[in-house]
């Protein structure tokens, strides 16, 4: 049992981590942003839009890749690890190019989704322009960090974000606000340091792998080399999980949209709400993502008994993490807030919402194990497609759009009546995880 858990925080930890870097990069852009005023917050907001679908969609195609990576590792097969790495790489360097081609196209229709202020857009484009280029080294960064932690080695891709966190706020401090004989940029400023830091961890990543010879530092002939069968078996299991994450992050687009509505102040509150969000969900983030290469590395070797007890000891895990955590959450709100330099008004509803937040972390941390980390890697992309699709366009999409839209409801209510689907998800997803039909071998022929 010690050495159960001992294994599981070694790679828990690190993940975890590399999640929580990842957030504070945006967060830290945001505060730093902050300093300029609330204009500034809601462009670099609105334009970080975009980059959260860019970012989904890479999930769900790298969570994807991942299902197969964790279940060929678990089997001892490194030659289809690699290829599905080639596959991987082949899909999100595309998706990278379609999500900067739409930028230069169709900035103006983007920005106008969310807001009517002519300030807004113009710097918000100013930001976006410069920083859908780092897209491209998004991609490839996240291909290789998947493929490194299937293969339990999470301190790399901890490492490559620390490593661009810090080169990120470096740069910033000298592009936002003018030091080093560098003239003040303000938003361009945040852009140009975010493309230096992403490119940054590209090539600290493919240096470590290639210097090192780890088992991602495979030739173009050994990741592009695919077999029809495997590619067939890919997109079989892969599609749900790309369909889930664009349809959740459509759905989670339309929340925002439907916000903006609401107020000229709420865009505000909701970009400042959403950072600290995606902040304190990372720890369950990263513990679902290890706790997915347990399942899947079990249900490869085809112990599929040993799957369904780390299941269950994920899940009261992360249920008893998840409430010491939205305590402290609960008590640190003003602390979290203290950085930002906006309105009373702001401040009231960004501490409302806070504590929204609080509350659903404890669903949303076992909704994440369940569906991210127990269905998929179980090889169950399907059922976890249904459950996450279904509760956020039949429960959350359509009510958030009767409160926000029809009858006009404050914010605070609205975001609120949001949270609806989370309890609907975990509910359902209870039930298929004590059925048991979620174990399923993709990777034995």
């Amino acid at each position: 049992m010690k050495s159960f858990y001992k294994k599981f925080f070694i790679l828990m930890i690190p993940m975890a981590l590399k999640e929580l870097i990842s957030s504070l990069v945006n967060l830290v852009d945001t505060i730093m942003v902050g300093q300029l005023g609330e204009t500034s917050i809601a462009a670099v907001g609105i334009a970080n839009q975009v980059y959260f679908l860019f970012t989904v969609f890479l999930f769900g195609m790298s969570c994807g890749a991942g299902v197969f990576a964790s279940q060929f590792w678990g089997a001892g097969d490194i030659k289809n690890m690699r290829r599905v790495l080639g596959l991987n790489l082949l899909l999100s360097i595309s998706l990278a190019f379609i999500f900067i081609l739409g930028v230069f196209t169709i900035p103006k229709q983007i920005f106008q989704q969310f807001t009517a202020d002519p300030k807004v857009m113009e710097e918000g484009m100013q930001y976006i322009f410069i920083v859908c280029i780092g897209y491209l080294a998004t991609a490839v960064t996240t291909c290789y960090d998947m493929s490194v932690c299937c293969s339990e080695n999470a301190a790399l891709p901890f490492i490559t974000r620390a490593a661009g966190l810090v080169i990120n706020v470096f740069f910033n401090w000298i592009f936002i606000f003018g030091h080093l004989g560098v003239p003040a940029m303000g938003v361009r400023g945040a852009a140009i340091a975010t493309i230096i830091a992403r490119f940054s961890e590209m090539a600290i990543m493919l240096s470590v792998i290639y210097g090192k010879k780890l088992i991602q530092a495979a030739k173009p002939k050994e990741l592009f080399h695919f077999h029809r069968d495997l590619v067939v078996r890919f997109f079989k299991a892969a599609t749900p999980v790309i369909l889930n994450e664009m349809a959740w992050a459509i759905g989670i687009t339309v929340y925002t949209w439907v916000f903006s509505k609401i107020s000229p102040e709420a865009m505000v509150v909701v970009t400042i709400v959403q950072n600290v969000e995606r902040l304190m969900l990372v720890f369950f983030h990263g513990g679902g993502n290890a706790a997915g290469i347990f399942i899947g590395k079990a249900v490869g070797a085809k112990k599929y008994k040993t799957a369904y007890v780390y299941g269950k000891k994920f899940a009261v895990l992360s249920v008893g993490l998840a409430l010491i955590l939205s305590i402290c959450f609960v008590l640190a709100r003003p602390l979290i807030l203290a950085p930002y330099n906006i309105s009373p008004e702001v401040y009231q509803s960004a501490m409302q919402l806070l504590l929204i937040v609080a509350f659903m972390m404890n669903i949303k941390s076992l909704t994440f194990l369940l569906i991210v980390g127990v269905f998929r890697n179980g090889g169950d992309t399907r059922a976890a497609m249904f459950i996450d699709i279904g509760s956020v366009w039949l429960i959350g999409v359509p009510m958030v759009a009767l409160f926000g839209l029809v009858f006009h409801a404050p914010l605070v209510i609205t975001y609120g009546v949001m949270c609806t689907e989370e309890i609907v998800k975990v509910v359902v997803a209870l039930f298929r995880f004590k059925s048991k039909k979620w174990i399923k071998n993709l990777v034995s022929v």
